[in-house]
């Protein structure tokens, strides 16, 4: 499933309490709780939901993909 998150990842050189650039993830599996294992480019990264959206956007302007979007992975 093809997502957006603003989550730092520090492998692609962002700093961790920085604002880091909006990137499309794809969502590769969701522990039916509050995380999903997505993968940006090469890397895969565990990241809670609430940093993870439906469309390109921030945390705050845009709203957060819900478990009821993800149940079906």
């Amino acid at each position: 499933m093809k997502a957006y998150t603003d989550y730092p990842i520090k492998e692609l050189g962002d700093k961790e309490w920085e604002i880091a650039p909006v990137r499309e993830c794809k969502i590769l599996s969701y522990d039916n709780d509050k995380y999903c294992k997505v993968q940006i480019g090469k890397i895969k990264k565990e990241i809670k939901i609430c940093y993870i959206y439906p469309k390109k956007g921030r945390c705050g302007k845009v709203k957060c993909i819900t478990s009821k979007e993800l149940i079906n992975l």
